[in-house]
Order: structure tokens, then sequence, then C-alpha cells
């Protein structure tokens, strides 16, 4: 059986000299007060027990705090992150479906992709059109025009990505349609 590692994050430990801070320093933070520091900065954080990984993480550097009594482990402080640092967090977060934030905006996005298909002229209309149409020159002014105004899964993604500036791919755009829309799917241009 392995050993417990008791400084995971390779925080100063007795060997090193001044290695747990008597109070706390100025520019530091303990759990709580970095908690409310990002939820304030839109990093929404709910759990202070899996602070220290979010920290190591995102490179905020964190310090030791001499402990007041003889229980508990010795408290953990964080260095107040920079603006810079912050955007850094905001951005990474803001495309990890599984961080708070990330799944906040997973459900903007899927609501986005079903307003942009719900407003997008039927393909399967276009393709009647087609088809009925007399003529090579009247065909092919259908089909640009079919092209130009119907949607494909990898236009709605785009058009997503640039409304919420957040990442979106073709594939969240299918399982969110297939979930959703299934009944409708004809309403996308097949790019041949």
């Amino acid at each position: 059986m392995s050993e417990k590692n008791s400084n995971p994050y390779d925080l100063k430990t007795k060997k090193d000299e001044g290695y747990l801070y008597e109070e706390k320093p100025s520019g530091y933070l303990d759990a709580d007060e970095l908690i409310n520091f990002l939820n304030r900065r839109k990093i929404l954080i709910d759990r202070a027990d899996n602070l220290p990984r979010f920290a190591n993480n995102n490179n905020i550097i964190m310090a030791k705090l001499k402990r007041v009594g003889k229980e508990g482990s010795t408290p953990t402080i964080y260095k107040i992150p920079t603006d810079t640092k912050i955007e850094e967090i905001l951005t990474s977060m803001k495309n990890n479906n599984n961080s708070l934030l990330g799944r906040k905006i997973l459900e903007q996005k899927k609501e986005k992709i079903l307003e942009i298909f719900d407003k997008a002229p039927s393909a399967a209309e276009y393709q009647k059109k087609i088809e009925a149409a007399v003529g090579e020159k009247d065909k092919s002014k259908i089909r640009d025009e079919k092209n130009s105004k119907c949607e494909t899964k990898t236009s709605i993604a785009r058009k997503v990505a640039e409304s919420l500036g957040v990442n979106c791919n073709r594939k969240l755009v299918q399982s969110v349609l297939t979930d959703r829309r299934s009944s409708k799917l004809d309403k996308l241009n097949k790019i041949a």
C-alpha cells in the first residue's frame, strides 16, 4: 500500500526555513475569502474542500498558515490572483462543461442552438423547389439560395460561438438537435 502524500501541492515543509506563516501576510486570502473574491469576479466556486486542487490547477500561489490549537489540518492561504489570471481562469471555466460556470454556459449554448435552428428555413422545402424547378439555371439559383439561407450543424455552432464568446462544435449541435428536435432534422442543410 502506498503512503499518503501529505504535501501534494509541494508547499514548503518543516525542512524549509519559515515554512509556516505566523499571521496571514498582506496579499493573501484564506479559503472563505478566496471563494468570496472569486465569486465576485464571476468565477463560481461553491465548495472549499477542492480549493487547493483548484488553486494548483490554475497556478494560484498557496502557503501554509500556523494552526491555532491542536485539532484540524494546517490552514492553507492563497495569494490574490491578478486580473490577467482571473481572465484566464474565466476563459478556461467557460469552455469546461464540468465547472459551475461551464454548466451554466452549456445551458445557454443549448438554448441558442435551438433558437437558431427554429428560426432557420427548412432545407427540405428548398429541396422540393429544386426538384420542381425546370432548367439548370433555376435549379442553380434555388440551390445557391438554399445554401445561403439554410443552416448546417457547423454554421449553427459558429453562430453560437460568436454570440456567446465560447467554443461550440457541431457535435454538441448534433446531440442537442437529436435530443430535442429529432423529428425536424430535415431542416438542416446537408452539404455534399
